[in-house]
């Protein structure tokens, strides 16, 4: 665990605790609310719950002790319960501050369930992706599965609570929407896929402001887009399997191949059909039914435009300072395959009682 400020980077903990590692996110992010609620504050809290750990640790999940064996759910749901005290903590410290009226909360995920990491990983549920004839339609792939995320406003007096929206927004438009809300200006150095959700959020008719919204990755990576949304339409011009693919097995009778739509995309009406088991159109430049031909040709116009223009931004990383970079830091804590709560990691235990064997051998 490291903490990284003015440039600098110190090591809290090595090897990192995993029971105590979420109580220390949540403590660091209701610390910053309360020293911070006096000023305009920014506070990005991306917790390590619920991605998977190595394999070192029991079921690849974790939380802490009070959180251990506390729901039905398994370690998933348990950890799952830890980042939603978490959540709950970081509400209380904006009550406290008396700053939760004009402050604005957003909460969501990065990806879909890691299927390839069974139930450590989540569920797709119902976004299962069902005409791919493979399970591994989660993370890495451009299935529903795979990039569909819930997504969570709070702005109390401002945004009525308990509504809903259907419109299609991206993590992308956070800067955009941010920005706008504080009434500044996108920055003009490099180009901005994200579009301002503020209509979405602000009110309960608000539209979103992609007429298509495109996804990268999957099949073919940031190379050129593998699917698209329009509206309640969801295209697909390349679709493979999430990450570690599959083999031939029953749940992927002939593995996970990569398909390409070159005539026209595979396209589902995603709203009526949201496990994309249904296509209204596969690999077909026209159609039959006029509607569906108008939004073939409305969604490969957007494609060849998005292709034709797609602008390539660099942004590396900051090159490692002294004592930071690969292998330099512990992975996590080997509590010998189980969580020991009640008294000392196992490692130390073990070691403890080595000692005290030496200690007894040596006064003999």
């Amino acid at each position: 665990l490291v903490r990284q400020r003015a440039g600098k980077t110190v090591v809290l903990e090595q090897p990192v605790d995993f029971t105590t590692l979420g109580g220390k996110y949540a403590d660091f992010a209701e610390n910053f609310v309360l020293k911070n609620a006096a000023f305009p504050f920014f506070l990005y809290v991306p917790f390590s719950h619920v991605h998977t750990t190595a394999d070192d640790q029991p079921d690849m999940q974790y939380c802490g002790c009070a959180h251990k064996n506390q729901t039905r759910r398994g370690t998933f749901g348990d950890a799952l319960a830890e980042a939603d005290a978490f959540v709950g903590r970081i509400m209380a410290a904006l009550d406290t501050s008396n700053v939760r009226a004009n402050t604005l909360v957003l909460f969501t995920g990065d990806n879909g369930p890691w299927l390839a990491q069974r139930t450590s990983g989540g569920s797709a549920g119902l976004l299962s992706g069902t005409f791919s004839g493979y399970w591994n339609v989660g993370k890495g792939s451009t299935w529903e599965g795979g990039i569909r995320e819930a997504a969570f406003a709070h702005w109390h007096g401002v945004i009525p609570p308990g509504t809903r929206s259907a419109e299609v927004v991206s993590s992308l438009d956070l800067l955009p929407t941010v920005l706008d809300l504080a009434q500044l200006p996108l920055p003009l150095d490099r180009p901005i896929d994200g579009r301002s959700a503020r209509d979405v959020l602000l009110s309960p008719s608000g539209q979103s402001r992609h007429h298509v919204l495109f996804f990268y990755g999957g099949p073919d990576g940031q190379a050129t887009p593998s699917a698209a949304r329009y509206g309640p339409y969801k295209a697909h011009w390349a679709t493979g399997p999430g990450l570690g693919g599959c083999k031939v097995e029953p749940a992927a009778p002939a593995g996970c191949p990569v398909v390409r739509y070159q005539n026209g995309p595979l396209l589902f009406q995603i709203e009526h059909d949201p496990s994309e088991a249904y296509p209204l159109s596969i690999n077909q430049s026209t159609h039959s039914d006029p509607i569906i031909a108008a939004v073939l040709a409305k969604l490969q116009a957007a494609y060849t435009t998005e292709v034709a223009t797609l602008g390539r931004y660099s942004s590396p990383h900051a090159p490692d300072g002294p004592g930071e970079g690969p292998g330099t830091y512990g992975v996590c804590c080997d509590r010998k395959r189980a969580c020991y709560c009640d008294g000392a990691p196992a490692g130390v235990a073990a070691a403890a009682e080595e000692t005290a064997t030496r200690g007894q051998l040596s006064q003999k």
